[in-house]
């Protein structure tokens, strides 16, 4: 991609940050998608989604991760932790810590940008959430990689899928980067990919440069222990694609 036109699509994505008093949650709400609907839960287990997503562990071994596709953009990989409990499927996500500079106090991945010693987004995946939430890489099973993702702050993000078994080899005891991470829970793997969860959200304001125009997807959830979780933004848009993505027909 030339750099004006880069620079051009960059322009074209306003910030959120910028608009004063912006609640997520209460932003006008656009037509839902139909296209797919909920997976069943007797479908969905660790055989489907390795199924679903083996011809896609290609685009997470790139040979050449520190060139990302739009040259602006920083190349970065996110996590998606499947936890396998014994009960059902669950999504590990992260509460990014107040200290942060950017997205503080929002719902994320772990996951970070890929650093001159990783060998490819996985590598960088597993690392960071080694790093961020004390997960050993021993305990995942890496099967996926998703089409990768650009965002207004200047990532392009690809994110990683891995099973992750809690109990073997070793039992995963949470270690948490307090200056990247204030929580981890889990949401049910099912809600996450249950559509009728997904709000589509967009609204309109007017800054310096004139009229914008910005949407994105919210996912209210409750973690397992009960307690009301609001996903929204790159990390919402992240598990919407990982939910269309586990749709397409494997090549």
């Amino acid at each position: 991609m030339p750099m004006q036109v880069a620079l051009n699509v960059m322009k074209k994505l306003p910030l959120l940050s910028t608009i004063p008093d912006f609640d997520p949650k209460q932003a006008p709400l656009l037509p839902r998608d139909e296209r797919y609907q909920a997976l069943p839960a007797a479908v969905v287990n660790e055989t489907f989604l390795i199924h679903r997503l083996a011809h896609s562990l290609s685009a997470g071994q790139r040979q050449n991760a520190h060139i990302p596709n739009n040259p602006i953009l920083k190349p970065s990989a996110v996590l998606i932790p499947i936890m396998q409990r014994a009960s059902e499927l669950t999504v590990l996500l992260t509460l990014r810590s107040a200290k942060l500079r950017k997205h503080s106090g929002q719902i994320a991945l772990p996951g970070g940008k890929i650093d001159a010693e990783d060998t490819s987004p996985i590598a960088t995946a597993l690392r960071e959430a080694h790093e961020e939430i004390g997960l050993s890489p021993a305990n995942c099973q890496v099967i996926g990689a998703l089409p990768l993702h650009e965002t207004g702050t200047g990532f392009e993000i690809t994110p990683i899928v891995a099973l992750v078994n809690p109990n073997h080899p070793t039992p995963y005891t949470p270690v948490l980067s307090e200056d990247e991470v204030s929580e981890i829970f889990e949401i049910p793997l099912q809600h996450i990919l249950n559509p009728t969860n997904h709000n589509h959200h967009e609204l309109s304001w007017i800054n310096d440069e004139g009229p914008q125009t910005r949407d994105w997807y919210g996912i209210p959830s409750i973690d397992l222990d009960g307690k009301a979780r609001h996903i929204w933004g790159v990390t919402a848009r992240v598990l919407r694609n990982f939910y269309e993505h586990l749709h397409e027909m494997p090549q």
